[in-house]
């Protein structure tokens, strides 16, 4: 989180909203955390959600490790110090501020006390809060207000999921979810009969796309031409493939298909991105 070399990552300022605002959120490939032997206090909200590696959290009341699936709670001024192993750790992370989570944590939903969330489902939450920074940020007041609940929300699930321990009954209530997120986000370059990822979970093709959408704000087409340009932007940033290959490689029809795509979503054509990155 504390790194601003990350993808999808935006800080334009827009009108605030009544309840708060994210302010920037992103992903880091490769990330370290903080210095080794600092302690932040940092100034707004923020969370760091690991999806590979592994590192450590330390506070005034605790020293635990951190995995893929690990959530890290960041509260205002709340000294704090986390970071990566030697390998490095891949993270998405979101910076929020506002009165919604004040309040949230005067009632107790959210506390310094329990800054961390272990044994979250990697796929499913690398999705739930990488939206905040694959989508713009919204422009109204009434925007900004409904995505910080959205954020806030996410946050208490994440919680109540880890407090729900082992019961098996929430395993099998979320298991199709992991499930059709693990078969959206494998083999990119290869076209996917949806039908068939709908019969593979259970259920009829309308109500696993219906129930998809309302578990993650979009729909399965759309997570995965989301998971493409994001497998297009790490080959643009981290390797030295041309548009057209990169294009073949995360299953883009052609290198005009991919231009386009990523102009829509950047404003940027990939060679200006990986100019700019570099």
């Amino acid at each position: 989180m504390d790194e601003r070399a990350a993808h999808g990552g935006s800080a334009r300022r827009v009108p605030s909203g009544r309840l708060g605002e994210v302010l920037v959120a992103g992903h880091i490939i490769g990330g370290s955390g903080l210095p080794v032997g600092t302690t932040r206090r940092h100034p707004t909200w923020g969370l760091t959600f690991v999806t590979a590696g592994t590192g450590r959290y330390r506070d005034a009341g605790r020293d635990e490790s951190l995995g893929a699936g690990s959530l890290v709670v960041v509260h205002p001024g709340h000294p704090h110090w986390y970071g990566a192993d030697r390998d490095g750790w891949d993270e998405v992370f979101v910076v929020f501020d506002g009165v919604a989570f004040e309040l949230a944590r005067r009632r107790g939903a959210l506390t310094p006390d329990h800054p961390l969330v272990h044994g979250l489902p990697v796929a499913r939450w690398r999705h739930r809060f990488a939206a905040f920074g694959e989508r713009t940020r919204p422009t109204t007041v009434a925007g900004r207000d409904a995505e910080v609940l959205d954020l806030l929300t996410a946050l208490l699930e994440a919680i109540a999921t880890a407090g729900a321990g082992t019961d098996p009954r929430g395993a099998a209530r979320l298991g199709w979810l992991d499930r059709s997120l693990e078969l959206l986000d494998r083999d990119l370059a290869e076209s996917l009969d949806l039908p068939s990822v709908a019969a593979e979970v259970g259920m009829t093709y309308e109500t696993w796309r219906r129930r998809f959408r309302s578990e993650t704000g979009t729909s399965p087409y759309a997570h995965r031409a989301s998971r493409r340009l994001e497998a297009a932007t790490d080959l643009l940033v981290h390797t030295g493939l041309g548009v057209r290959d990169i294009a073949a490689a995360t299953g883009f029809s052609d290198e005009r298909h991919l231009i386009r795509r990523f102009r829509e979503h950047t404003g940027m054509t990939p060679r200006a991105f990986r100019d700019a990155e570099r």
